[in-house]
């Protein structure tokens, strides 16, 4: 994903930029960034819960929006995609991450990343089991199946 770097207009040359403006440029940088990827997870998001809703056609979401299945398909899309991305940073930094105390105290922990994917998924988990409870008999599916296929397993 390529970012179109922000510009401060100004009178000087740019090799004469104060270091203020060097740290604005780099704020609107990643402003922009974090922008991108927002819109990013929300068309992904969005691809997981129509997904979900396809599960359930005797329903009509645009008429129940607000309705506990509709919030559960909301919630288990946003987790989905959430723990999609905690799990692409686990595997590049791994589950442990060093820290270093006041007194000289240092060693390792369990990252945050690491500790959010273990409560989410569990959340999810439950989700899918609410989910899957509200399907008709014939379209039941396993959730070890779906945290199985979730996983690459």
């Amino acid at each position: 994903m390529q970012v179109e770097e922000p510009m401060i207009t100004t009178n000087d040359n740019i090799e004469e930029l104060t270091e203020e403006q060097i740290a604005e440029l780099e704020r609107q940088k990643e402003e922009k960034l974090a922008e991108e990827i927002s819109k990013e997870r929300n068309k992904e998001i969005t691809r997981q819960r129509n997904k979900l809703r396809k599960l359930f056609p005797d329903i009509n979401f645009k008429k129940d929006t607000n309705t506990l299945l509709a919030n559960l398909i909301d919630e288990a899309s946003f987790m989905y995609v959430t723990l999609k991305h905690l799990k692409e940073v686990i595997n590049k930094n791994g589950v442990k991450e060093k820290y270093l105390n006041g007194n000289n105290q240092y060693g390792y922990k369990d990252s945050v990343e690491a500790k959010t994917y273990n409560a989410m998924i569990k959340n999810y988990i439950s989700i899918i089991r609410q989910l899957n409870e509200e399907l008709p008999k014939n379209k039941k599916i396993n959730p070890e199946d779906e945290f199985d296929q979730f996983n690459n397993i």
